[in-house]
C-alpha cells in the first residue's frame, strides 16, 4: 500500500479500484466496501489484557471492489502493491505456525479472514477482488484490521446474495472474526480493538471500549481540535519483535500475582492499591510490565472524564503519560518515535503526543489544536530531518465513520 504521503481524497480509491475492477475481471463490481484504519488515543497494550481503550477511525481507508464468482476461487488483486492471488475457499493455506515458513504474506490476512470465517461455521464463497488504500502498512494505524474487516464485508453481503440472511453476524462477532484471523491464523496474539474500532468508528467521534465486556460509548472529541499522524518510517513486523512478548509477559505476572490476589483474570482487574502491596513478587521486567498496564487503564478512565468536559489540556497530559510509559516500562518506543513525541509536546498548540498501534516503529499520533497544526507538523518535521537526515510524512487525520458499503459511481 502507498505510504501516508497520498494527499487526494478518499473520493479517488472507489475510481480507482472500479476502474481497475473493469479492467482486470472485464466486467464492473456489485460491491464496494470502505473500511478505516485506526488511531489509539489512550489504551497502549491494553486491549489484550481486556482493558480499556479510546481510539477512533481516520479517514485512511482500504477501498474494496468485488463481485461472486463461480467456482471456489477468489481472485484477488492488490492495486498498490500490483500482485495477484488466488484462493481456493476448498483449500485454504494452514495456520502461519503450521507451516514451514511462518512470515506472513499480504494475502495471508484475506486467507485468515476466510479460514476464521470457516472455523465459525461460515462458508465464504469465491469472488473476484481488487483492492487498495492509503492506510500504511506496518505503520500502527491498523492497515490489516482495515483489510480483514473489508473483505469480511464482501464477503457477508454475497452470502445475503444467495438468498440467505447472510453469516448473522453483528459487529463485535466480526470483530472476533478479525481477532481469530489475527491470533490463530497470522500468530499475532493482539486484541479486539483495531477490528472493532474499524467497524464502529463514527466522523467527529472517539470510541470508549471496554475491550472484555465490548461496551462502548463515543465521546467528543471538540472541533477545534485535529489529529496528526507522523511516520517515522520505520516499518516492523508484529511477528518478528516483542509483541507476542509483551502479551506473554502480562500473562505471567498474572499467574504470579493469583498467588496474592484471587479471582484476577487479567491485569485489567488489579487495582493501583493491590499492585503496590503484591508487586515485590515479580521481577523487575514484569513488575514494569504490569505497572504499564495497570496505569494505562486508569489514564483511559481519567481521560474519557476529561473529554466529557472539554478538557483536551488534562486528556493530552494523559497522552503525554502513556508515550512515556510505553517507553520507559513497556519498551516498545524507538529513537525515531521519541523524537517525533517530542518535537510534539514543545510545538504550541500541542495537547499531546504518543506512539500508535504495537510499537517498535510506526507512527506517532499528536492531538493539536487545528489553527496550530500546520505550525506543530512543521516542528516535526524539522525536529526529525535535523536528527535523522530525512524528512518524515506527517499528515492530518479526520476521525472518521466506521466500514460500510460505498455506492458505486456511474
Amino acid at each position: 500500500m502507498p505510504t501516508m504521503q497520498r494527499e487526494s481524497s478518499d473520493r479517488s480509491f472507489p475510481d480507482a479500484v472500479v476502474d481497475a475492477f473493469h479492467q482486470r475481471f472485464g466486467r464492473r463490481p456489485e460491491v464496494v466496501v470502505r473500511a478505516p484504519g485506526r488511531v489509539i488515543l489512550l489504551g497502549a497494550h491494553v486491549d489484550y489484557s481486556e482493558g480499556w481503550v479510546i481510539t477512533g477511525a481516520i479517514d485512511r481507508a482500504v477501498w474494496l471492489a468485488a463481485a461472486p464468482a463461480t467456482g471456489s476461487e477468489t481472485r484477488i488483486h492488490a492495486l498498490d502493491l500490483d500482485a495477484n492471488a488466488a484462493l481456493d475457499l476448498n483449500r485454504l493455506p494452514p495456520p502461519l505456525v503450521d507451516r514451514d515458513d511462518s512470515r506472513a504474506s499480504w494475502v495471508d490476512y484475506p486467507a485468515g479472514v476466510a479460514w476464521a470465517l470457516a472455523a465459525a461455521g461460515h462458508r465464504p464463497r469465491a469472488m473476484d477482488v481488487v483492492y487498495g488504500g492509503d492506510v500504511p502498512i506496518g505503520a500502527g494505524v491498523s492497515s490489516s484490521a482495515a483489510v480483514e474487516m473489508a473483505f469480511l464485508l464482501a464477503w457477508e453481503i454475497f452470502a445475503q446474495h444467495e438468498g440467505s440472511a447472510g453469516f448473522g453476524l453483528d459487529g463485535a462477532a466480526r470483530a472476533r472474526i478479525g481477532m481469530s484471523c489475527e491470533n490463530d491464523y497470522l500468530g499475532v496474539m493482539s486484541g479486539i480493538m483495531d477490528q472493532f474500532t474499524s467497524l464502529h468508528g463514527a466522523a467527529g467521534k472517539l470510541i470508549f471500549l471496554d475491550c472484555r465486556s465490548l461496551e462502548h460509548e463515543l465521546l467528543p472529541l471538540p472541533e477545534s481540535a485535529s489529529v496528526l499522524v507522523a511516520d517515522s518510517g520505520v516499518r516492523r513486523r508484529l511477528t518478528d519483535f516483542g509483541y507476542n512478548d509483551r502479551r506473554g509477559e502480562c500473562r505471567e505476572a498474572v499467574v504470579l500475582l493469583l498467588s496474592r490476589l484471587d479471582g484476577i483474570e487479567t491485569l485489567r482487574d488489579v487495582s493501583l492499591e493491590d499492585f503496590e502491596l503484591h508487586s515485590h513478587i515479580l521481577p523487575m521486567t514484569l513488575r514494569r510490565r504490569a505497572r504499564h498496564a495497570i496505569e494505562e487503564c486508569l489514564r483511559v478512565h481519567e481521560g474519557a472524564a476529561a473529554l466529557e468536559r472539554g478538557d483536551l489540556a488534562a486528556f493530552g497530559r494523559l497522552i503525554r503519560q502513556s508515550h512515556l510509559s510505553s517507553r520507559d516500562l513497556y519498551e516498545v518506543s524507538i529513537p525515531e518515535i521519541d523524537v517525533l513525541a517530542a518535537a510534539a509536546w514543545a510545538a504550541p498548540g500541542c495537547h499531546g503526543a504518543r506512539l500508535v498501534g504495537g510499537g517498535f516503529g510506526g507512527c506517532v499520533m499528536a492531538l493539536v489544536e487545528t489553527e496550530a497544526a500546520e505550525d506543530v507538523r512543521a516542528r516535526m518535521i524539522d525536529t526529525f530531518a535535523r536528527e535523522f537526515g530525512k524528512e518524515p510524512e506527517v499528515v492530518a487525520c479526520s476521525i472518521a465513520d466506521g466500514a460500510g458499503i460505498e455506492p458505486i459511481q456511474d
